[in-house]
């Protein structure tokens, strides 16, 4: 490789043209994090160069360029391999700078700010050649309709009604670097300091200033690879310490690079396979960051490393995943046998991850699958994406052919689940666990609902056992759900009992956002809710009866939901006074039980008895893998009577 110093207006001085890879990622450069430092270093070579009449050239990072073959007198062609975002925000600040000169009458200037920008109409031969840089797939809009605007006027009204220009990030380069240089133009940002020195320049003085400072102020280093130089690796090294690129990108850069090598492959048939499979990765959405745990990470990354998982059977840590995906491409082999094909080109993976991707995305948006919607909001209760891999690939074998096995291995996984979340059992082996069960039910003969369960239920260890209906008793009758768990949890186990208690008379209610717990027997009891006589014969009695309250209190008996208006300030009142306020507010089907006679006073035993009804229905909503004689009973209260006893 060569590299050298050249100055900005170098680069782009003559009939030149650079070409981002459609492979690369888009333009994400912003404000706070890159158009302001740039703006700063320039503001300082404008003050300095107004004020002396010279300045010390300004190093402003370093690109990476890889020549391609031409025809003899045909316009010089580059790739942009490394510093595109530099390249292109550097283009828009001159698109910048040429309108506030024509804006200025100063057409001498704007003359020459164009020639940095398009090329000799005579010289070239597409209409893409026309400009000097010609961004990745993405950027092209909202690049060229920045470069053919002549004021902010014209930007402003070509991307009105457009809110996929309005807001991307090359519009607001430019608008920022537009109104920056049209304020110190005027004077406005001028240190207060030289304020004097600077007050009899003119408005073409400033001009002139801004043309010097790009025409000799602004250098780069400028490596041009040569034959021999290994453009991947090179791509890779200069971004290994970098934290702007997501893995996601750079395999993208490593598939389409492939994709491109291939035999016989035309610049035209790569534009396709992007166009077709991959544009919709560089979108937001994609980009939109997750909470995955305690952190935040790109969509796109997340969905990769579920697929990836996936596909090895394997668990893939998020900070290899670029190298794991590459190793995944460069061993795969075809077989035969395989649930899920195994691509063997690079064409084929990018068509599978976006295969993939459309499912990963239904995800996030379940449309006419009120089943996986359900599933996937309570799966945010449990706090866990490890299930995804798994998820994946139930839904690539049975969907859409057969939707009613797919929905029942839901209800299999949301019981496993659920009942883990109620008994506290720790998470933190669920990413071996889903993907070992992949393996699990493909050995078992493919993928159903009776293999999942079969295969969950082998679990022995706190961290794999599917809890029993007595583990799920123990949980719900002995021990606290209230501050055991996070309030999240403890409301989408009310929220299942409260959609499990609807009757078929029910008006159908969209559940409520913003519910709130309610303790029915109050947290602060001492003053309206009284111990009864009996517990209170002696200290030592009524001290067990205080601790025996306090626990029950926060059983799964003593809990319901109501919304924001409820009456705070009846909250502690007695139960006469609570009960009609807490049934004229709370529309929720939990609070119907309130209703009958079972709920005419509310002491420990009323509470234990609710608790053993809403238990019942907590067998029945998450059954265990192998049902005990509880979820069978026909009086459940005489079977909690043997196992209690």
């Amino acid at each position: 490789m060569d590299a050298k110093t050249h100055q900005l207006d170098a680069l782009f001085d003559g009939n030149k043209f650079y070409q981002v890879p459609l492979f690369q990622r888009p333009y994400v450069w912003d404000e706070k994090e890159n158009w302001e430092p740039l703006w700063e270093d320039i503001q300082s070579l404008l003050d300095k160069r107004l004020r002396t009449g010279k300045a010390h050239p300004h190093f402003m990072g370093a690109i990476v360029l890889e020549q391609v073959p031409n025809p003899a007198g045909s316009i010089e062609t580059r790739m942009v391999i490394d510093g595109q975002q530099r390249f292109t925000t550097l283009q828009v600040f001159l698109m910048a700078a040429r309108n506030l000169c024509a804006g200025k009458g100063a057409e001498k200037f704007a003359g020459r700010f164009t020639g940095l920008i398009e090329n000799a109409a005579n010289r070239a031969e597409t209409e893409e050649e026309k400009f000097k840089l010609l961004p990745t797939n993405s950027d092209r809009p909202a690049f060229r309709l920045v470069c053919e605007s002549a004021s902010d006027a014209e930007v402003e009204q070509a991307v009105k009604g457009k809110p996929d220009l309005h807001a991307s990030n090359i519009v607001g380069a430019y608008r920022y670097f537009s109104k920056r240089l049209a304020n110190w133009a005027a004077g406005k940002l001028d240190d207060e300091s030289d304020a004097e020195a600077l007050s009899e320049t003119t408005l073409e003085d400033r001009l002139e200033c801004i043309w010097l400072v790009v025409q000799d102020g602004l250098q780069l280093v400028v490596i041009n690879l040569t034959a021999g130089d290994e453009t991947q690796v090179i791509f890779e090294t200069l971004n290994a310490r970098g934290t702007e690129l997501l893995p996601a990108d750079l395999i993208k850069n490593y598939l389409f690079r492939k994709a491109a090598s291939v035999a016989g492959a035309t610049e035209k048939d790569v534009e396709k396979l992007y166009a077709k499979h991959w544009e919709r990765f560089d979108s937001k959405f994609w980009r939109e960051p997750v909470q995955q745990g305690r952190i935040y990470r790109p969509r796109i990354d997340l969905f990769i490393n579920h697929y990836l998982s996936m596909m090895t059977r394997d668990e893939v840590k998020s900070t290899h995943l670029f190298n794991a995906y590459k190793s995944f491409v460069e061993s795969a082999e075809a077989d035969p046998n395989a649930s899920i094909p195994v691509p063997t080109t690079p064409a084929a993976h990018i068509q599978q991850l976006a295969q993939f991707g459309d499912v990963f995305q239904a995800f996030y948006e379940p449309k006419d699958h009120d089943s996986l919607a359900l599933f996937l909001r309570r799966l945010e209760a449990v706090d866990t994406a490890t299930v995804y891999p798994f998820l994946l690939y139930a839904y690539a074998s049975l969907m859409p052919d057969d939707k009613d096995e797919f929905d029942k291995i839901l209800g299999v996984l949301e019981s496993f689940l659920m009942r883990r979340l109620i008994t506290n059992y720790t998470t933190k082996n669920y990413n071996r666990l889903f993907v070992d069960l992949i393996k699990a039910v493909e050995k078992a003969g493919g993928v159903s609902a009776a293999a999942v369960a079969e295969q969950l239920g082998k679990g022995t260890g706190e961290s794999t056992k599917f809890p029993t209906d007595e583990e799920l008793l123990t949980a719900v009758f002995e021990q606290e759900l209230y501050g055991r768990l996070a309030q999240k949890k403890v409301r989408a186990v009310l929220e299942a009992l409260d959609a499990f208690s609807m009757s078929s008379k029910s008006e159908a209610i969209a559940m409520p956002t913003k519910l709130t717990i309610e303790h029915v027997m109050p947290q602060t009891w001492l003053t309206h809710w009284p111990l009864p006589d009996e517990a209170k014969v002696d200290l030592m009695t009524e001290q067990k009866a205080m601790v025996r309250r306090s626990v029950m209190l926060n059983t799964l008996g003593n809990l319901t939901l109501i919304t924001g208006k409820f009456n705070s300030s009846l909250q502690n009142a007695a139960w006469a006074n609570k009960r009609p306020e807490l049934l004229k507010y709370s529309k929720m089907n939990l609070t119907r039980y309130f209703h009958g006679p079972e709920a005419d006073e509310w002491h420990e035993e009323a509470i234990r008895k609710r608790t053993e009804h809403l238990f019942g229905q907590l067998l029945k909503i998450w059954p265990a893998s192998k049902p005990s004689a509880l979820h069978h009973a026909d009086d459940l209260d005489v079977e909690l009577a043997k196992e209690t006893a």
